[in-house]
Order: structure tokens, then C-alpha cells, then sequence
């Protein structure tokens, strides 16, 4: 919250906060950063957990947001990002709605320095289906093949010296999303039928069946404090993110 205040025009901005699984801890801690805090905070209590795109969804809806008073951006995003460029705010207002439904940003990993965007730069294909299917078959495999292709990414990035440019691509990272009205005024809207993981593949298949683009800005940046609140088990991951996929598959690519 600290780094949110820091923010241009963060007087007008509202933030949402969804307290998942919420005990009386948690609301007792979340009251006491409202109550320091001079940005509008909004807190929405669900005693059960919705997890991410769920908890985010819920939220559109406890707020009542129809056609006529959507804001125009909605930023969806995980509790564990730092806004590190007080500019953030103004270059996203700098943007058309119409012309960029969707905004991926510069992710930064506090782990790697690297961009976690862009998540896809293009649509998933036979060698990549063929890729996937090899990788989900069984997590010990998974893990090696992931293991092998950081090392890879890691060489390759030594040798990557030219700064990033906007550009539209398939997927932004789940981590950090905005979305701008014209999107839910489209047809556009949160597939939550998820536990975790999935968000990424699953806006990019509503926005490529609604003929939106989404647009890659590297000068709009936030900090991802990877696995802050995440800390299961690279099985857990492993089952998690398998099941996400051939949802993504069944409901999206069964065609």
C-alpha cells in the first residue's frame, strides 16, 4: 500500500481489496491500513476462499459496476506487486480504451529482474500443444524440462541486449492485468471456472473471440514479489497448472 501512495493521480483511483478466506485477523489488519491510509479503500469479506480471477470477479460484482459507471481501467492484480514508477497512473490514462482494450505492463520478478511479460507473444500452436503434452506427463519430467529451459532463457538473456517495444501480443501475465471498460462493454469478463493459475490463456482466448488486442507497453512497469504469498510445493504447482491447462484446452481450443 505504501508504494501505491507514491502514485500520480492516486487520488483518483479506488482500490479494491478482497479479503479471501477472511478471519478476524485479517480484517482487523486491513481496517488498520484503511485507516492510515488517505486513498479509497473499499474492503469486500468472503469467508470462503474465491482464489484469484474468482475473488476478482466477485469483486466486479459486489461493487455493481454496469455499462454506464465503469471507470475507465480496471486493474486486476495479485496482493504482492509494488509500484515502483510513480508515473504508472498517468501513462495508463495516456492510453485510448478503444484502441487498447488491454494493457500488459514491464512485470519485473523481485526474484530475476526479468520481464514477465510478455506471458505469450503468440498463440499456442502444434509444437507447443506437442511441448505441453510431454512436460504434464508426470512432475518429476516437468520439473527437468523446466529446470533446463530457465538455464536456456538465462544464456539466451546474456546475449539480449535490445530494450523492449510495445507491441500486440497472445497473453499478458496473470500477476498484473488492466483492463480497460471497453473490454467488459464488449462481452469481455473474468473466467473464473479456475482454482489458481489459467487467467493468462483464458483472457487471451475471450479477447481473441471478441477481436480485441492486447498491447504490450514496456513503459508502463510494476514489481512482482514472486511467491510471496505462494508457497506450495512444485507438485501442488505442477497438479494446479496441469489442470488449468487442459481446461484451456477443452474450453477454448476444442474447436
Amino acid at each position: 500500500m505504501q508504494s501505491f501512495e507514491s502514485l500520480e493521480y492516486k487520488d483518483e483511483a479506488s482500490i479494491i481489496i478482497i479479503d479471501n478466506d477472511s478471519t478476524s485477523e485479517s480484517k482487523n489488519a486491513l481496517e488498520e491500513i484503511i485507516k492510515n491510509s488517505k486513498i479509497d479503500i473499499k474492503i469486500i469479506i468472503s469467508t470462503t476462499n474465491l482464489y484469484y480471477w474468482g475473488a476478482a470477479n466477485y469483486a466486479l460484482n459486489e461493487v455493481d459496476l454496469n455499462m454506464n459507471n465503469y471507470p475507465e481501467w480496471i486493474i486486476v492484480c495479485n496482493n504482492d506487486i509494488l509500484f515502483n514508477k510513480s508515473d504508472l497512473l498517468s501513462k495508463i490514462l495516456s492510453f485510448s480504451t478503444k484502441d487498447y482494450p488491454i494493457l500488459a505492463p514491464t512485470i519485473l520478478s523481485s526474484k530475476t529482474n526479468k520481464d514477465l511479460n510478455p506471458f505469450m507473444a503468440k498463440p499456442i500452436d502444434f509444437l507447443a500443444k506437442v511441448y505441453y503434452s510431454i512436460f504434464y506427463l508426470n512432475s518429476i519430467l516437468g520439473l527437468i524440462i523446466y529446470k533446463s529451459r530457465q538455464l536456456l532463457k538465462m544464456i539466451l538473456s546474456i546475449f539480449k541486449w535490445t530494450k523492449a517495444k510495445g507491441r500486440f501480443i497472445y497473453a499478458p501475465h496473470g500477476s498484473f492485468i488492466i483492463f480497460s471498460k471497453y473490454f467488459f462493454r464488449s462481452g469481455g469478463y473474468l473466467d473464473q471456472n479456475l482454482t489458481m493459475y489459467g487467467e493468462e490463456f483464458t483472457t487471451a482466448e475471450i479477447a481473441k473471440r471478441l477481436k480485441i488486442p492486447i498491447y504490450y507497453e514496456p513503459d508502463i512497469e510494476v514489481v512482482h514479489v514472486e511467491h510471496s504469498s505462494n508457497k506450495k510445493s512444485w507438485v501442488k504447482n505442477f497438479h494446479l497448472t496441469k489442470k488449468a491447462y487442459y481446461y484451456y484446452l477443452r474450453e477454448y481450443l476444442n474447436d
